[in-house]
């Protein structure tokens, strides 16, 4: 029976690869949808995948690296980040459907050594907490101090998370709230590797992709797949980081293409009567119910307001992504991109509610005032947030931008000669400016925060 579907399923990308132009009716409003993305900058490249009432349409926009080299193809491999913890929750889904757990089976009976050293966690903490971030765990560990930050999980290994656990203590009562937790599905990633007897990703070629013949779904790439790896960007388009993950790897690790990802959607929309489809269910299953504004939630999935639509997106220091699913619709959205910071989850959602048969607008983005290079050039310079944090502010290949220690440069949006936006975060610089010399001080606008920042001087 999976044969079959996966038969069907190929058969339809292959139809749907050669469709006119006028032969998916949504074609030329989901164009005007990502325009605005690629006129205004905001994007390189975006890969679209949609499946609709048994019609499978893949498009792709832009370029990889914005400077005319070829688009993006059905074949080209992204980071999917945190669509991971869709697959990891799913292993969970399937080590519960063959016997070998119980989701309210406590952590411990896993890491025996956990139960003695640390029983709060180890007895009190379930597998199906961490799928549902309901584990008390805080979104990353207190020892996660990444040597570079620009590929911030390469350096966290399993001793490192051992010994997390063996001192820690929930930050709240588990089960109790939820609270979206990297270091609680990259931990339920390592438990299930370690439950095995193999690394995550042969449990995840093993159990999932391998059955699905998602062959270009890994963590990591053969020679060939490096060939066809999109390029990573932030949100400023300049080239990242790609990241490499260790003992987290469950919250992020996991690259991927169109043409898997469709597979998978496909395996989702219509699960076969068999082991991996009956995991499927379970993981499909509402486990969470809705509370204040918190969603509901299945096994990894997040479950929209309208109780029947699953998704989950992603986002590494370089590419950013989307996958929606609706049973009823008989429709999913896949829509991956090779630059960070672009909120085209945003695109994703306005693509998934067109093929719903909403009526949906293009994003408008406001016109972007021009200021006087004589100006920018005083604002330019290094500020002083605090000892060993310095806000350096810059000019590159046109645009203006800056960048914390240890984070990466992002755009900004000039609002003023004074005051300038950032693209990517809720955060504004407003900039002391005499009448002549160069700005004295800059004060970031933040959360409520106001943070002044003195120039350095050299």
């Amino acid at each position: 029976m999976r044969q079959f579907l996966l038969m069907l399923l190929f058969a339809a990308l292959g139809t749907a690869q050669g469709f006119a132009a006028d032969e998916f009716k949504y074609e030329k409003k989901i164009q005007s949808l990502v325009e605005p993305y690629l006129k205004h900058n905001k994007i390189n490249a975006v890969s679209v995948g949609v499946i609709s009432n048994g019609q499978v349409w893949t498009q792709h926009y832009g370029t990889l690296d914005g400077k005319g080299t070829p688009a993006p193809d059905n074949k080209t491999i992204y980071e999917i980040g945190s669509i991971s913890k869709v697959f990891t929750s799913l292993l969970l889904a399937e080590a519960v459907a063959s016997g070998q757990l119980k989701l309210d089976d406590p952590i411990g009976t896993v890491v025996e050594e956990l139960d003695k050293k640390n029983s709060k966690l180890g007895t009190n903490i379930t597998f199906k907490h961490l799928s549902l971030h309901t584990s008390g765990l805080p979104r990353m560990p207190t020892n996660f101090k990444p040597a570079d930050s620009t590929n911030p999980f390469a350096d966290y290994d399993r001793k490192m998370l051992s010994d997390y656990l063996m001192t820690s203590k929930p930050g709240r009562e588990p089960g109790a709230e939820y609270e979206y937790s990297n270091l609680a599905v990259g931990l339920l990633g390592d438990l299930l590797s370690r439950q095995s007897g193999v690394s995550y990703e042969a449990l995840l070629k093993k159990k999932l992709t391998g059955p699905l013949k998602m062959n270009d779904t890994v963590v990591t790439l053969s020679p060939e797949q490096v060939t066809r790896f999109a390029p990573p960007h932030n949100a400023a388009l300049l080239p990242e980081k790609t990241w490499s993950f260790d003992a987290l790897a469950g919250c992020g690790a996991i690259r991927s293409n169109l043409d898997d990802m469709l597979l998978f959607a496909e395996a989702l929309l219509n699960p076969a009567d068999e082991k991996l489809g009956k995991s499927i269910e379970l993981a499909w299953k509402q486990q969470k119910p809705r509370s204040g504004a918190h969603l509901a939630m299945g096994l990894g999935w997040m479950i929209a307001q309208d109780g029947s639509t699953r998704w989950h997106n992603g986002r590494t220091g370089g590419y950013e992504c989307m996958i929606l699913i609706n049973r009823s619709l008989k429709s999913a959205t896949v829509l991956l991109c090779n630059t960070a910071g672009s909120n085209t989850s945003g695109l994703a959602e306005q693509i998934f509610q067109t093929i719903a048969g909403k009526n949906t607008q293009p994003k408008k983005f406001d016109a972007e005032l021009k200021i006087d290079p004589k100006i920018v050039k005083r604002l330019e310079g290094k500020y002083q947030l605090a000892p060993g944090f310095v806000l350096t502010v810059k000019v590159k290949e046109g645009r203006m931008m800056a960048q914390l220690t240890g984070q990466q440069f992002l755009i900004l949006t000039p609002k003023s000669k004074t005051e300038w936006k950032f693209q990517a975060v809720d955060a504004t610089l407003k900039f002391e400016l005499p009448k002549t010399g160069k700005s004295p001080k800059v004060t970031l606008h933040q959360a409520g925060r106001v943070m002044p920042c003195l120039r350095l001087k050299k």
